[in-house]
């Protein structure tokens, strides 16, 4: 799965990103850095789960329980950017790019060395 193999080259890239967004005097900022990182991660590993389970071989299984997990993604990224229009004054805009860029780069990277060893599942 790569999403949980990206999951902690991600939140070392995150806090590490967050540490320096501090270290610059930008404390808020870091927090909305973590935080759109944070929910990237969920959002990726549900979304992993949910698409392993409904593509399936022969016949798509779409469950109750598949559409609660599709509304609660939309939901937790509605949360997020409620947070985040809260804070929006405090914070830069950079750091929210810089939240979302952090988890898709080490998505990215694991599914680069996902093919070049010729995973296809696990």
């Amino acid at each position: 799965m790569i999403a949980r193999r990206a999951v902690a080259s991600g939140a070392v890239l995150t806090l590490a990103a967050a540490s320096l967004v501090v270290w610059l005097g930008k404390p808020w900022s870091a927090l909305a850095l973590t935080v759109t990182s944070a929910v990237g991660m969920i959002n990726g590993l549900w979304l992993e789960g949910l698409l392993a389970d409904i593509l399936q071989p022969g016949r798509a299984r779409l469950a109750r329980g598949a559409v609660a997990l599709l509304v609660a993604r939309w939901a937790l990224w509605g949360l997020l950017f409620g947070f985040l229009y809260l804070i929006r004054s405090r914070i830069e805009l950079w750091a929210v790019a810089a939240g979302v860029a952090c988890f898709l780069a080490a998505l990215a990277g694991a599914g680069a060395v996902a093919a070049g060893r010729g995973d296809r599942e696990e």
